[in-house]
Order: structure tokens, then C-alpha cells, then sequence
């Protein structure tokens, strides 16, 4: 239960800050939101959220405020301008971001909420929103020591583990080095099962392979078959956000003089999915620009047309 008289303040009711707002109210917290288009903030309501009819008006009520928003210009505007939350905010108030983000623009941002006498810490988030609403996301945590321990009980209601990767903006290089490595495993697993059933192999097999040898990883055992192997492709990640995250990458790798080879090819692909109007769906969505490149359904046969 939230024993301080502050609500905590969200901004951005995404499928993620949505589930987030649901847990922490579900846990007995005060939650208020902010969200630029009314009905996601209104179905919180619902819930027993406090909906913020302004920016201004959150960054006076709440002294922790977690931002959820999809980059980072959006960060920049919702904290640093016209009418965003440092003008209003009060002197000590910690901004929690869990957006993915360029970790440049977080350690800039960071930089400016200090100097204005507010706090700011990068937690993005490893999970999926049904991950969020049973507590058990993963934290990567980029801050200093003490406003971790200020935010450590509420992100104990939303994670199962809050790893503290360093000084603020390292918790955001983490999270963009940790969606490179999902988006190009899940990039090469797709290609194999192509390539497996193009010869002649059934789906299953190859799964109940994969997964039992060191080829095994988290796509084979969760999105691919749920996802992909039915042809259901429900809500999740999406690839247009994936290929905003490689672009991340790809910006961090020039700045630091690191060759990502990898990279090169999954965003390719996650290109070549935007272009034939898949970027809305989910980031395995790139199973269909494999298909058509290969001329084979990546699906359980009872389920390929």
C-alpha cells in the first residue's frame, strides 16, 4: 500500500504505462495520468486513476513520475518543454523514464532536471505489458544511489529484478543493446525455420531441437510459437518500434566506432517490413517479408494456407 499522500504520476498509457497504472492501482497505489489522447487515460479512470487534465497539473501533485513514451523526442517534450513537467515540478521530484530512448538525449535530459533541482533516473523495461500487470518485469536501471533507493518500492510492485547498471543514461545503453540482441536472434531463428522447412523439416521438430541444445533463446519458446507458427500474430511489440530501437543501435555503435554486422541485416529486414505496411504489427510480423522472399509458410502445417 502507497503510504505517501502523493499520488504517483504516469505519463503515457501505451499498452505498457497502461499495464503499469494497472498494477500499481491493483497494489492499492494513488496513480495519476497524463496521456495525450483521452481514452486510454479514461479507461484507467475506470480502474480508479486520477487523470491529469495537464502536464503542469501532474508535475505539482505527484513527486515520482514515471514517463512511458515511444522516443526520444517525446521524452524531451513531456519533461523539458513548453508547458512540460520541469516547469511545474517541485524541487526533489524524481522522473523515473522507462522509454527506450537515445541514451545521448536521456543523459542530456537528465542533465537539465538536475540543474532545475528535480532528479532523473532511466529504468527501461525488459517484459510485456501481461509481464508488468504480475509484477515481473525486468528493470535497467541507470541512476544514482540514493534516487534508486527513493524509487526502489515502487519498482518492486512492477519487477522481479532491478538491476543497477550504472550512472544515469546506462540503464538506456543496456536496454538498446539488450533489443539488439532480441530483434537479430529473432531475425536468425525465423531465417532457420525457412530454411528448415524449405527442406523438408516440420516446424515442431525443428522447435523441439532448438530448444534442447545451445541454440536455444527466448523467441523459440514464446513469440514464434504462439505468434508466427499459428499465423495469428497477436498485439505485442511492434515492428516499427523495433526498428526505431535499431536505430538506437546503429546511432550508439557510430558514436562509440563499434561495427554491428548484425545489425545491418535485421534492420534490413525491419525496413523492408515497413515498406510492405507491417510496421503496426508485432516485431515477429518480419516472418511475412521472410516468406515471401523464400516462398514458404513459416507455420504448423495444419495451420499454413
Amino acid at each position: 500500500m502507497n503510504d505517501v499522500q502523493d499520488p504517483i504520476g504516469l505519463v503515457g498509457a501505451g499498452q505498457m504505462g497502461a499495464a503499469i497504472a494497472r498494477r500499481l492501482l491493483a497494489q492499492g497505489h494513488r496513480v495519476m495520468v497524463f496521456n495525450r489522447s483521452p481514452g486510454p487515460a479514461q479507461a484507467l479512470a475506470q480502474r480508479g486513476a486520477q487523470v491529469a487534465p495537464s502536464l503542469a497539473v501532474l508535475a505539482q501533485s505527484c513527486r515520482q513520475i514515471f514517463t512511458v513514451v515511444p522516443d526520444s523526442g517525446d521524452v524531451q517534450q513531456v519533461i523539458l518543454g513548453h508547458a512540460g513537467l520541469l516547469e511545474s515540478a517541485r524541487p526533489g521530484t524524481l522522473f523515473i523514464d522507462c522509454s527506450t530512448i537515445d541514451p545521448d538525449v536521456s543523459e542530456q535530459t537528465g542533465e537539465r532536471v538536475r540543474a532545475a533541482g528535480s532528479r532523473m533516473m532511466d529504468a527501461p523495461i525488459g517484459g510485456r505489458p501481461e509481464q508488468a500487470e504480475q509484477g515481473k518485469l525486468v528493470f535497467m536501471v541507470g541512476a544514482h544511489e540514493q534516487d534508486l533507493a527513493d524509487a526502489r518500492s515502487v519498482l518492486e510492485v512492477l519487477g522481479s529484478r532491478i538491476i543497477h547498471c550504472g550512472s544515469p543514461g546506462m540503464g538506456i545503453s543496456m536496454k538498446v543493446i539488450n533489443n539488439l540482441v532480441s530483434q537479430s536472434v529473432q531475425l536468425m531463428d525465423l531465417e532457420a525455420l525457412a530454411l528448415g522447412i524449405k527442406a523438408g523439416l516440420r516446424p515442431q521438430v525443428m522447435l523441439d531441437v532448438l530448444t534442447s541444445t545451445a541454440a536455444d533463446n527466448a523467441p523459440l519458446r514464446g513469440r514464434i510459437p504462439s505468434s508466427v507458427l499459428t499465423g495469428q500474430f497477436p498485439p505485442g511489440f511492434s515492428a516499427r518500434l523495433a526498428h526505431k530501437d535499431q536505430g538506437l543501435a546503429h546511432a550508439m555503435a557510430a558514436r562509440l566506432g563499434v561495427p554491428l554486422f548484425s545489425l545491418g541485416q535485421a534492420r534490413h529486414v525491419y525496413s523492408s517490413a515497413l515498406a510492405q505496411g507491417l510496421g503496426d504489427g508485432p516485431s515477429e510480423v518480419i516472418a511475412k517479408v521472410i516468406e515471401r522472399w523464400v516462398g514458404v509458410a513459416i507455420r504448423h502445417p495444419s495451420d499454413a494456407a
